[in-house]
């Protein structure tokens, strides 16, 4: 009761009336942004703003290259002299007033990340997929502005309101913290000041600089407000949609406020972000699966004393495979299954961990004999579009709370946001136990999109006799178990199903 409680009290909320919210663009460019009042007159939003500029592009690039403070009117005339216009509501009514660009506050470690860590992704732009790290300065900026044009805004004042969102104790995000962001989707005042509520799936990057929401935003969201339960600024938005591998993805993005006021302030809060709810046990038995190329997610399990790794069949293009773990550690299994017919129900794959490896380590979960109900509370966790959020000490697996949606003989549906990376991943319950392996989501033939949040799961109950029966009798065989029957392959290929017509 305590909890429905507190999850009214949230869902609730309002926007706070300060910092308020708004849109923002320049007069000579054709790019609208959302924006976060700091005051009354302060405002700040994301260095995209002027991502349809390249000239602008390269200044923000090389003006930041060697420096975190970029004091505009007397180092960047050229974005200093940009006539800036703001919509904010004020007494019901939207209102346009000037703005001025002062400073712009530049992460070299999100700059970094954008590089590196998340090479791959790529931007439309301008109509014009570009690629992401060529516009890794703007992703890092964060631009200040007043829309008090007869004062001149000093750096002290600046830093003097910056210092006031300072993270506090144990105000710092931490993974699967509820959160709500404000923004306005596309940057059309038709969806001024739009609130999603949704969860940090990650924190990621030097000194968790970056954080990766669950949120379902769309482009126009940068510069808009990220806020805990408590409405607290956490963080400030730069990124919605991408594509990798020429398919569209869902990786909303937001630079931590710990990082813009840590870089602003020239210092470090000392509070770190805290574990999430998931069991620990059930967090470390997730790995990365490498099979010569062929990359995905897996999960490490124990049934009977033995030790297991599961997957899918797709994700292993040979059995020459590598899981790694966290904390650096990899394990070499022997593949003792593999689904002999291509994309066929169930997409399984079963491998054992050797005897020397399965003795040290402490990475193993349990199995749900159970078939989870609707609606019910569940966390898919995996490695969704990019490889380097499991290389070396970036090891980030990301956290994605969903429901079940739906369940059918041989086949869960959950609205968890799985993507390219997360085949093979683990769906656990509340309590860590594994309650399903990600397999899919949905590709429209309709609009050619994937669909993030319609997925396709094996049901461990569905697999679990079969399961333990290996795991007792040691017999190969029984394993044939783990190749689906006609009806749950038609529902797996999405066949429609027999509708009898009493017309």
């Amino acid at each position: 009761m305590q909890r429905q409680k507190e999850a009214s009290r949230f869902y609730t909320g309002v926007i706070p009336p300060i910092p308020q919210h708004g849109t923002i663009f320049h007069t000579s460019g054709s790019h609208k942004a959302s924006a976060i009042f700091l005051d009354e007159e302060l405002v700040i939003t994301s260095g995209l703003i002027f991502s349809d500029n390249e000239s602008l592009n390269q200044t923000v690039a090389d003006a930041t290259k060697n420096s975190s403070i970029v004091e505009l009117g007397t180092e960047l005339k050229e974005i200093f002299d940009l006539d800036f216009r703001v919509v904010r509501k004020q007494e019901n009514v939207l209102q346009q007033q000037a703005a001025r660009a002062y400073h712009i506050v530049h992460s070299h470690r999100v700059r970094e990340c954008m590089e590196t860590v998340l090479e791959g992704l790529h931007v439309c732009i301008g109509g014009d997929m570009k690629p992401v790290r060529l516009y890794a300065p703007l992703y890092a900026s964060i631009v200040i502005l007043s829309t008090n044009l007869a004062k001149c805004v000093s750096w002290n004042h600046i830093k003097t309101v910056i210092d006031r969102l300072r993270p506090t104790g144990s105000t710092g995000p931490k993974l699967l913290d509820e959160v709500v962001t404000v923004s306005t989707p596309f940057g059309d005042e038709s969806f001024f000041n739009t609130l999603n509520v949704g969860h940090i799936s990650n924190i990621f990057g030097d000194h968790e600089c970056l954080m990766l929401l669950d949120t379902h935003l769309s482009s126009g969201c940068q510069g808009g407000a990220v806020y805990n339960r408590n409405m607290k600024l956490q963080g400030i938005l730069i990124g919605s949609t991408f594509t990798h591998r020429n398919e569209n993805v869902s990786f909303p993005l937001a630079i931590s406020m710990e990082e813009i006021v840590g870089v602003a302030l020239n210092q470090r809060n000392l509070c770190q972000s805290l574990p999430m709810a998931l069991p620990v046990q059930a967090f470390r038995s997730v790995c990365m699966i490498d099979s010569q190329g062929c990359w995905g997610t897996g999960c490490a399990f124990e049934l009977n004393g033995k030790r297991y790794i599961i997957s899918c069949s797709h994700v292993l293009a040979t059995d020459n495979i590598t899981c790694v773990f966290n904390d650096q550690k990899t394990m070499h299994p022997k593949l003792i299954y593999k689904n002999p017919i291509f994309d066929s129900a169930y997409d399984i794959a079963l491998m054992e961990a050797t005897f020397e490896e399965a003795q040290s380590s402490n990475w193993f979960c349990q199995l749900a004999n159970y078939i989870p109900r609707i609606g019910q509370r569940l966390y898919a966790v995996g490695f969704p579009v990019l490889k380097s959020l499991a290389r070396g000490i970036n090891f980030k697996p990301s956290i994605i709370p969903g429901r079940v949606t739906k369940y059918s003989e041989g086949l869960l549906f959950t609205d968890c946001s799985i993507q390219c990376g997360q085949s093979g991943g683990p769906i656990f319950d509340e309590n860590g136990l594994l309650v399903a392996i990600a397999v899919s989501n949905f590709k429209s033939s309709v609009d050619n999109l994937i669909y993030n949040c319609h997925n396709m799961c094996v049901p461990v109950k569905d697999i679990y006799s079969t399961l333990e029966r290996y795991s007792i009798t040691r017999d190969k065989t029984s394993l044939d178990g783990l190749q689906a029957d006609w009806n749950v392959r038609c529902k797996w290929k999405l066949k429609p199903p027999v509708i009898l017509n009493k017309l």
